[in-house]
């Protein structure tokens, strides 16, 4: 099974990992602050407010090269982004990754209107070239880079020297969830219009798919970037997400089931728990 430095290990005897508590404590303590901090300037000072939400998006990737920094070294450190960043996983993981997300929110959008709703207008419609540069913003700036070197380049494996791919996972994705946590009770971001539950309902669904894609890529931290942008991207491209005024909750419902419904299908994936056991 793949570590933090990219070596092989089978499960773990030993207890509660102490590089992952400080992986933790470092990624709640630099995003909350972050966030908070924001809260409180955002409203005389904007733009300040709006760069301290995205720089609390980080906390999870700066936690975690501070950590293999500081427990194997800059050689440590090197081997990690080698295989967090090897970009021979085969095509067809990365095709995966961009069009699974669009799948879900398009049955989620089209079973909606079925049921007699309504979608609103597209944003990207009319609009390729704004789409195609959202998609990266959305990598950039909403997530996706901040995020995926911690949580499934640092802090998946390390579970997985001990856990199980499916506890690991499934505990990492309440992790992710109660991380968001402050901003559901910020103004103006995509949480603070969320009903609490689903949106969890949707990280350890996620949490799922993306542990089962990093186990089958070799731990590459890529699939994971691709995925995370295709899920935020594709929900912007056709408005499943809930509005501010609470409408448009039945597609975001419909499109969290579905996920819970292939979290479902691969935690049965015999295949990868043998794959992983002959390591």
């Amino acid at each position: 099974m793949l570590t933090n430095n990219g070596a092989m290990t089978h499960h773990s005897k030993l207890g509660f990992n102490p590089r992952l508590l400080a992986f933790f404590a470092l990624t709640f303590a630099w995003s909350w602050a972050c966030w908070l901090l924001s809260s409180v300037v955002r409203p005389p000072l904007p733009a300040v407010g709006s760069m301290l939400i995205i720089a609390g998006g980080f906390g999870p990737g700066i936690a975690a090269i501070a950590v293999v920094r500081y427990s194997s070294g800059q050689e440590g450190l090197h081997r990690w982004l080698r295989r967090s960043l090897q970009w021979r996983v085969g095509w067809r993981w990365l095709a995966l990754s961009f069009f699974l997300p669009l799948a879900v929110v398009g049955l989620a959008a089209a079973g909606h209107i079925a049921l007699g709703g309504t979608i609103a207008p597209s944003p990207a419609s009319g609009h390729v070239l704004l789409a195609v540069v959202n998609f990266g913003l959305i990598l950039v700036l909403g997530g996706p880079l901040g995020e995926e070197f911690g949580w499934r380049g640092y802090a998946l494996p390390v579970l997985q020297e001990r856990y199980s791919w499916r506890v690991a996972s499934l505990f990492l994705g309440g992790v992710w969830g109660i991380w968001h946590l402050p901003l559901f009770y910020m103004a103006d971001t995509t949480q603070s219009h969320l009903p609490f539950g689903l949106f969890m309902m949707s990280t350890v669904a996620l949490s799922v798919l993306f542990a089962w894609l990093f186990n089958h890529t070799q731990g590459s931290v890529l699939p994971a970037l691709v995925l995370h942008t295709a899920v935020n991207a594709w929900g912007w491209v056709i408005p499943v997400m809930v509005m501010p005024d609470g409408s448009n909750l039945r597609p975001y419902g419909l499109a969290v089931g579905l996920l819970v419904a292939i979290a479902l299908g691969l935690l049965c994936d015999k295949k990868l728990h043998l794959s992983l056991r002959s390591r």
